[in-house]
């Protein structure tokens, strides 16, 4: 059975929608950003450094012609049903033969990192995530967004469609202190750039059938190495460069090490050319980029290795394969050849009755030109992972039971909206002096296992270390526990375990149609847009003003999730004070506040609070001194209760009060998802109260009141919904 790559109009759209009619409500089509008054298509065509982009171009198609002549087609059969009952009726579920319908299901995880590319660049296209659509985004004090970047001069540069392949400065970056307002001034405005599904066909053809992750962030806002050893040891040992890599001088304990001790097979597959100790190559088609970071632990050193590390199929070095740079062995060039020679040990461990088959737990490194790594293009990268899924899924028994976590170690200096969770000052190892180590911006995670299929996005926190915690959870379910001691426990709390992006109890196993990295264009999708997994968890953020001593409050809590659980809240003035970002770790036991002396503007305000998966309040006004309230002036004070109600479809509860005398007419609008426009007049020392309706518990509702104290509120996220 082999991962099918060939065009098709239709992706098993029956299965999906038939699995998913239990259920309804989508993630609506946004409005699009770049300066104000135009969309996407207009912003994005010309201007802002545009000619110059075009004299770096280099069209895909011209790319795949010089590709094909040197691969020729690959090979594609007819498409194989899923087996058992995963083809599922949501009314009749049938758990598929063979399955538990729970994570013991699970055999096999593999881990494939690529190199330096941002969810904005690569994914941001994608309908359903939080991309180039996105409306609940950081907005700036002259009026315009993160989508709005202004170069040295003051230019406006917005996102723009390309095909070039080009690198940006990615070294340790303090990202403005949290403003997110300096990426064209700092790297330039190829930073904006972005490709398209036609230009990236694989990767949009596979990600709209399985899962994506559009909160997954780089654990440092910083290079490849560093995130690398956050994926494979939890932490980065304080290190922000790629300084000293591959000589196995680290010390502190990995998570191959630990899988070791608790009795858990694992294995590194890489190419292994090179030239001496830290000799790892820089370019080409053979090599591991210099990725395999077991090379810089000394636990994997094979030069003070005895003969048991080294024994094939349970030494550590041999697992690691940390071995000393060798030599070449295998054809330098973008031939099938040569992926079958870089990949051979992976290849031969998914065969029938291999020597040594697939561990439980591997990691998968690329060479250079594989790598994706700006400067070489993504077309080889999408063939590299393409081999990888063909040969997992060569093997029914593997494919059926395994979860692939395709993923990026950063972002390259490449643009991203979102802003990353942020640690207080003082955080306990998270700082580089006085710059927090992350986290960075968004990179790409797609989640391909029967657990995950369907065309889902997945919008918990996540970064390089989930992927080390659901592996302590998974080894926690298979009675081999470990716990990595390097994870701070900021960063527990903030990242989750990649569990709520998976559904263990409907598998739906089988091989599906993915388009061709070389000539396919993306099948269509089995919906027009991704659907939301759904979260136990929501955070909240309420108003309240003291007129009497001028100040306005925001407080700040998280209801649900599991224990420990905590959400990265930031708050920034909208006006009349600095744009400075100052952030806050919500639990449920540790609410947050934020407060506002009005003393000091004139009795005016004005501030939002960004968080995650689109969450946003926006409260802006001027405070009415208590004794001009109680004077006797027929004066209307507005006043807002807001209330999360959570449950399968979730409601917010908008109490409207009138403090005052005189009456208040509220205008609610949705600025985006269900509600529409509505009006209520609330007489002096009323109330009356609004349910606001949801879209898989996604809300974005904008008030005003007419007391001519600019007085609004809105408010943005999402409302738990398991």
């Amino acid at each position: 059975m082999t991962l099918q790559t060939l065009e098709s109009p239709r992706l098993d759209a029956e299965t999906t929608e038939s699995a998913e009619s239990a259920e309804n409500g989508v993630h609506g089509v946004h409005g699009v950003h770049g300066v104000p008054g135009e969309s996407v298509e207009n912003s994005a065509s010309g201007g802002d450094g545009r000619e110059h982009a075009d004299e770096l171009r280099i069209t895909r198609r011209r790319m795949l012609r010089t590709a094909a002549v040197t691969l020729g087609a690959l090979a594609a059969g007819p498409v194989a049903e899923a087996v058992g009952g995963a083809r599922a009726r949501a009314a009749e579920y049938v758990l598929p033969e063979g399955f538990n319908g729970d994570m013991s299901d699970l055999k096999h995880v593999v881990i494939l990192m690529q190199e330096n590319r941002s969810f904005d660049h690569y994914l941001g296209q994608l309908r359903g995530v939080r991309g180039h659509h996105d409306k609940q985004v950081l907005r700036f004090q002259d009026g315009t967004d993160v989508f709005q970047q202004r170069d040295a001069t003051g230019t406006i540069v917005t996102p723009a469609v390309s095909t070039a392949t080009w690198s940006d400065k990615h070294n340790f970056y303090g990202a403005n202190g949290g403003r997110w307002d300096t990426w064209v001034k700092d790297k330039g405005d190829h930073c904006m750039w972005y490709y398209t599904p036609d230009y990236m066909p694989w990767m949009y053809s596979l990600a709209s059938q399985y899962t994506v992750c559009d909160m997954n962030f780089c654990s440092l806002h910083g290079p490849t190495i560093p995130n690398r050893y956050y994926l494979m040891t939890g932490a980065a040992g304080g290190e922000v460069t790629n300084a000293r890599q591959n000589n196995y001088s680290r010390t502190w304990i990995t998570v191959p090490e630990q899988l070791q001790q608790a009795g858990i097979d694992w294995r590194v597959y890489s190419d292994n050319s090179g030239n001496g100790v830290g000799g790892s190559l820089q370019n080409g088609y053979i090599g591991e980029y210099g990725c395999n970071v077991t090379n810089s632990f000394a636990a994997f050193d094979p030069r003070k290795a005895d003969a048991a590390d080294l024994e094939p199929g349970t030494g550590r070095i041999w697992k690691a394969n940390s071995f000393v740079y060798a030599g070449a062995t295998t054809p330098n060039d973008d031939s099938e050849a040569n992926l079958d020679a870089v990949l051979r040990d992976l290849i031969a461990a998914c065969e029938p009755g291999a020597e040594h088959p697939l561990p439980e737990v591997s990691w998968v490194v690329m060479p250079a030109a594989w790598s994706e790594h700006p400067g070489f293009d993504t077309v080889h990268g999408e063939r590299y992972m393409n081999k990888v899924l063909k040969t997992l899924q060569s093997n029914e028994d593997i494919w059926n039971h395994t979860l692939v976590i395709i993923t990026y170690d950063e972002n390259d200096g490449k643009f991203d909206h979102v802003l990353p969770p942020r640690p207080e000052a003082g955080t306990p190892g998270e700082f580089s002096g006085t710059t927090p180590y992350g986290f960075g911006p968004r990179v790409p995670m797609l989640l391909v296992s029967p657990w995950t299929r369907g065309g889902y996005v997945a919008s918990e926190v996540f970064d390089h270390t989930s992927t080390v915690k659901f592996l302590e959870t998974w080894a926690a379910h298979l009675g081999k526990p470990f716990t990595c001691p390097n994870i701070t426990d900021w960063r527990r709390s903030i990242a989750g375990d990649l569990t709520s992006a998976i559904d263990f109890a409907h598998p739906r196993p089988g091989p599906v149609v993915i388009a061709d990295p070389v000539t396919g264009t993306p099948p269509k999708p089995p919906r027009d847009r991704m659907k939301p997994r759904g979260l136990s968890f929501h955070p909240h953020a309420t108003f309240s003003e003291d007129r009497s001593s001028g100040t306005v409050t925001a407080s700040m809590t998280l209801t649900g999730g599991p224990e420990g659980k905590a959400v990265s809240l930031q708050v920034f003035a909208d006006q009349y004070l600095a744009f400075d970002n100052t952030p806050y770790t919500v639990t449920a036991t540790a609410p947050r506040s934020y407060t506002w002396d009005t003393d000091a503007t004139d009795g005016r305000y004005a501030f939002s609070v960004y968080g995650p998966d689109g969450f946003l309040r926006s409260f802006a006004g001027q405070v009415v001194p208590e004794s001009e309230s109680e004077s006797g002036k027929r004066i209307g004070i507005p006043r807002v209760e807001a209330e999360l109600v959570r449950g399968r479809r979730g409601v917010v509860r908008l109490r409207l009060h009138n403090d005052g005398r005189h009456p208040v007419r509220y205008t609610l609008e949705a600025n985006d998802y269900a509600g529409g426009t509505l009006t209520h007049t609330v007489p002096g020392g009323a109330s009356k109260t609004v349910h606001w309706p949801t879209e898989h518990g996604y809300y974005d509702v904008v008030l005003t009141a007419d007391t001519g104290t600019g007085w609004t509120q809105r408010y943005a996220g999402r409302v738990a919904t398991v």
